[in-house]
């Protein structure tokens, strides 16, 4: 059978200090399939796919590529082989433009003197970008310019290049609006119809079941399933993935509103947005969406750094605030959530209980201002139960925890701010349905104690269920604001696609 196969891995085990992360994991991809890999956060998933890329070596087990045995594999061995991942972490140099992240190894270089010929590279990569993915992306823009959403099409398109036969594609739609998403689905299917064999990580179960031909499914390190999508529906999904039925994910609203503590007016940035104005009451959950590129990211970033605003008025808690930095802003009492977690929430090289208390080291110091081992452990770890992180310890380096355990460690940091206000930039991106869950309660806790959240996210499903109101914006402006029944996911999509009343709105 391993002759058949373009990938089939045979009772791969990885383990690490105090964690088996694969026991004895099976996984087959076929011949011209969508095969969806699932799992909670820290099931196993992404250790499978980083032993499949070369980036850790699995103790024990057999690695078939195109039924040839590996004996050991190495990223420049899968390319080669014809093997591409997309992975989560976008992993790009901040300083190099579009172009030259896209013909990196691979310039276009004059004849003689082999210099880079810096235009003819940024035209060329701008049409392979819309060609591949359907984007206009300008070719001399920098990666530090570039949106996550941007970041991840720009990846798309870099593996595109090299003419892959198979493909994985790790939570490819975890930082994308659903237009930018339902194009991405018709590449993977024209991918598919070429011949080409992909794998496909993700939490979004409803795009598995559309999508996919086949899911593998893991949970604690071991595979519980693989089977046909056929007859499945999403509670079937959430049963295998979680082990239990999901009951309540979203919190009940019992709890009144207080005095506005947040008043934003006529708020405008360089480049994203323009003419911004709303505000938040203590113990309201407001929601913020748009496509990508609408600028809806980058408001709960200027509020929390405000470097970018050319004009307007803020108001925090009675007092107007200008040209706030992230410093200031916390010690007034402003939490920020990014939506990418691993370069700007998280300090890697530090422990899971440093990047909790980072934020709040008066509370585990002593009276000279040093801090104490025992205080920081205690408050650490009363977190990690209560956000359920999946962590050997709280000495773990943060680093070595999967996607959805860091996002939960990076709102713990914050809970222990004790903010009066939470900036939540996607906080459920690439989390599982368990996980999720938990982060809905936690912020619903947020807004019972008294504290208003901002909630930026592009999963109108998760606004529907837990903001008091929701304002859309589209290409710079915020152009509707939805409220009690009439806000529905169904509503929100069709503001967001624009028509009509929008057609004149645009970016100056």
């Amino acid at each position: 059978m391993s002759d058949q196969l373009p990938i089939e891995m045979k009772s791969v085990s990885k383990s690490f200090p105090g964690v088996k992360a694969l026991q004895a994991v099976d996984f087959q991809l076929a011949s011209g399939e969508i095969h969806g890999l699932l799992g909670e956060n820290g099931a196993g998933k992404s250790t499978l796919m980083k032993v499949l890329a070369g980036l850790y070596e699995h103790d024990r087990g057999e690695i078939f590529i195109h039924g040839q045995k590996q004996e050991k594999l190495t990223p420049k061995l899968l390319e080669t082989l014809g093997v591409q991942f997309i992975h989560q972490e976008r992993l790009m140099i901040q300083t190099f433009t579009v172009a030259q992240t896209l013909f990196l190894g691979n310039e276009r270089t004059t004849r003689f003197l082999k210099l880079a010929r810096r235009k003819a590279m940024e035209k060329e990569a701008e049409k392979i970008i819309e060609y591949t993915v359907g984007s206009v992306i300008p070719g001399n823009k920098l990666i530090s310019e570039l949106t996550v959403g941007e970041l991840q099409l720009l990846q798309i398109s870099r593996a595109l290049m090299k003419e892959p036969k198979v493909i994985v594609f790790d939570e490819p739609t975890a930082v994308l609006a659903k237009k930018e998403a339902e194009k991405l689905f018709s590449i993977i299917q024209q991918l598919k119809e070429r011949g080409l064999s992909i794998i496909y990580i993700s939490h979004y179960f409803k795009e598995v079941l559309a999508l996919c031909d086949r899911i593998t499914v893991l949970r604690d390190g071991k595979k519980v399933a693989t089977e046909s999508v056929a007859g499945l529906t999403v509670e079937d999904l959430v049963y295998k993935v979680a082990g239990k039925q999901i009951e309540h994910q979203f919190p009940n609203k019992d709890w009144e509103y207080g005095k506005t503590l947040l008043s934003v007016e006529d708020l405008h940035h360089k480049h994203d947005f323009r003419n911004i104005s709303f505000d938040i009451r203590r113990g309201e959950i407001v929601g913020l969406t748009g496509l990508m590129g609408s600028g809806y990211t980058s408001v709960g970033k200027a509020l929390f750094d405000q470097k970018a605003i050319t004009h307007g008025k803020v108001v925090f808690n009675g007092k107007e605030v200008n040209r706030l930095r992230p410093e200031k802003a916390v010690s007034l009492g402003i939490a920020y959530v990014p939506e990418d977690r691993r370069n700007l929430g998280i300090i890697k090289s530090m422990s899971v209980k440093e990047n909790i208390t980072l934020t709040n080291l008066r509370g585990v110091s002593d009276r000279l201002g040093l801090i104490k081992n025992s205080k920081e452990k205690t408050a650490a770890d009363a977190f990690i139960n209560e956000l359920s992180i999946r962590t050997p310890n709280s000495d773990e380096e943060i680093n070595g925890l999967s996607g959805g355990n860091q996002q939960k460690a990076v709102i713990a940091k914050w809970l222990n701010s004790e903010a009066k206000l939470y900036i939540l930039n996607q906080p459920t991106s690439a989390v599982d349905v368990g996980a999720k869950a938990e982060i809905y309660q936690l912020i619903g806790k947020m807004a019972k104690e008294g504290a208003a959240v901002l909630l930026i996210s592009q999963d109108l499903q998760e606004l529907e269920g837990l903001c008091d109101r929701t304002f859309i914006m589209y290409r710079g402006e915020v152009t509707e604001e939805l409220s009690g029944i009439d806000m529905t996911a169904e509503k929100m999509m069709i503001s967001l696609m624009g028509g009509d009343k929008h057609a004149t709105s645009s970016v100056g």
